[in-house]
């Protein structure tokens, strides 16, 4: 499958038998977030790429919204929002099983939890956020204080366990984008990393899994495509 974001021009591409679809872009972290778990559960699948500033008109016949990602499973059924389909995958494609019942309520309220660091990021990279950078890492900092607190109650490296869970990788396209706003603010951020080991050990063990580096997405070109979305002027497939 070409890993080009199609456009108005294109033709939607034919259907591969037996293989999930995924429709997303390839920086989006939402999009991400499937990506690593389609990788991590080793369901069979295809990317398709979609240029969300130029959409083609077959894909409003999957998601109305226009929005990635946007799940296509076997049987035609589509599921849209990231949350939705890695729960819908975690259900249906069990193994290796990605909540654990003594903690998945807990997960689940965490993941709530991290969504408002998911709006911080949103609102600075989309310039929404006017105050200092400074001040937004202190506010970050203040969240992640909870999941540090978690890991160290838990005593695993993952909050998944001995191996990562849906919190874990629902997570992780953040993390891995965070050295992007330096970048895109063009001045250093600074964590106080030696108040968050357990944090910084867990980071440490997820960059070494495989699927993790498989799906890797650089931050350098993450904050340059903001730049160029900013301008106006993007092409998605020439980062």
């Amino acid at each position: 499958m070409s890993n080009l974001h199609l456009g108005p021009d294109s033709q939607k591409p034919p259907e591969i038998k037996g293989q999930v679809r995924l429709y997303g872009m390839k920086y989006c972290p939402f999009t991400h977030r499937i990506r690593l778990i389609l990788s991590y559960k080793k369901i069979p699948h295809d990317n398709v790429n979609i240029n969300i500033k130029n959409k083609p008109k077959w894909y409003l016949e999957i998601h109305p919204e226009g929005k990635v990602p946007a799940l296509v499973d076997v049987n035609g059924k589509v599921i849209v929002d990231s949350v939705l389909i890695a729960n819908y995958l975690d259900e249906k494609y069990g193994e290796p099983s990605l909540y654990h019942n003594e903690t998945k309520v807990r997960d689940i309220e965490l993941l709530d939890h991290y969504s408002k660091l998911i709006s911080i990021f949103s609102n600075c990279i989309h310039g929404n956020d006017n105050r200092p950078i400074n001040e937004i890492i202190a506010e970050i900092s203040s969240l992640l204080v909870e999941f540090e607190e978690e890991l160290k109650t838990r005593g695993t490296v993952y909050f998944g366990g001995t191996q990562p869970g849906m919190l874990d990788i629902l997570m992780w396209p953040w993390v891995e984008r965070r050295k992007s706003l330096s970048l895109i603010y063009e001045e250093p951020t600074h964590f106080n990393d030696g108040n968050f080991s357990h944090l910084m050990k867990w980071m440490q063990e997820m960059k070494a899994q495989p699927f993790i580096q498989e799906n890797e997405c650089s931050h350098e070109k993450f904050a340059q495509l903001i730049k160029d979305l900013k301008t106006g002027n993007v092409d998605f497939d020439k980062l």
